[in-house]
């Protein structure tokens, strides 16, 4: 598997009254990432986002949004097609890592000893079961399901929240009416048009995407739930919205053009 890389983004916000340094990590799956330990404490962040599926915890199809949308017959195709590209991937490679909770266990107690950890959950955490909670709580790793806390980060007064794939839409109008810097770790960037675009909210957290798997001239391919060239793949959007092509590869077919990142948020006031 090729070497993970770090990238950096600066978002300024007259909110910020020191600077402040943000790791961002996104889709674990469950998956080894001692690589990425290592890159986050060589950059020494402030705190630790989280934002959503670190764990493998869903029954039936994990890509069935709380969004009802129409049958598009384009989609299933290209969804049952990249499956079976996928298989046979799968049969070249069958020494792939595959997910272990240990392995999401022992990350986030390792990031936990370098910086605060919040995180929330993604499509593939809609089941957490109650022992996923109990280690949460008895190891300090802050998971916020549709919830939000009051934090004091380097003289910078702060409410992270996190947006469930589960959401909340009361509490997330709470959270974007709340008197200080904003943050929301928010797994699928598709949330930010459909709900959060219109809100004053700060800063928003996302991944989901991968990517794109493989990148052509700067864009990502397929998306989650075989989406083709999602609108928000990876980078920053309206100087406010960090999507991260993500911590690991799931799938058997390589990413190309498209490393695994770990997304460092340079927070200032100037």
């Amino acid at each position: 598997m090729a070497k993970p890389i770090v990238t950096h983004y600066k978002v300024i916000s007259a909110r910020v009254r020191s600077p402040l340094k943000i790791a961002l990590v996104t889709d674990l799956h469950e998956r080894r990432a001692v690589d990425i330990l290592t890159l986050i404490r060589a950059q020494q962040p402030d705190l630790i986002a989280v934002a959503g599926d670190t764990l493998e915890r869903y029954y039936g199809d994990c890509y069935c949004s709380t969004v009802k949308k129409r049958f598009d017959p384009i989609r299933w195709l290209i969804v049952n097609i990249i499956y079976y590209i996928n298989l046979a991937f799968m049969a070249l490679r069958p020494q792939r890592s595959k997910p272990d909770t240990k392995n999401a266990y022992s990350f986030l107690c390792q990031a936990a000893d370098i910086a605060p950890v919040f995180l929330s959950l993604g499509n593939h955490e809609k089941e957490l079961r109650p022992e996923d909670r109990d280690f949460f709580r008895a190891n300090q790793i802050h998971c916020l399901d549709n919830e939000d806390m009051e934090v004091a980060v380097k003289n910078n007064f702060m409410v992270i929240g996190g947006f469930s794939e589960e959401y909340d839409e009361a509490w997330l109008h709470r959270f974007a009416q709340k008197d200080a810097f904003r943050l929301l770790l928010c797994h699928d960037p598709s949330y930010y048009d459909l709900l959060v675009k219109e809100t004053s909210i700060d800063l928003v957290l996302s991944g989901h995407n991968h990517g794109g798997q493989i990148r052509i001239f700067g864009k990502g391919v397929v998306g989650a739930g075989g989406r083709l060239f999602p609108k928000y793949d990876k980078g920053i959007f309206d100087s406010r919205l960090v999507v991260s092509a993500g911590c690991s590869n799931t799938a058997a077919i390589p990413r190309i053009h498209n490393p695994r990142e770990l997304v460092i948020i340079h927070l200032t006031n100037k």
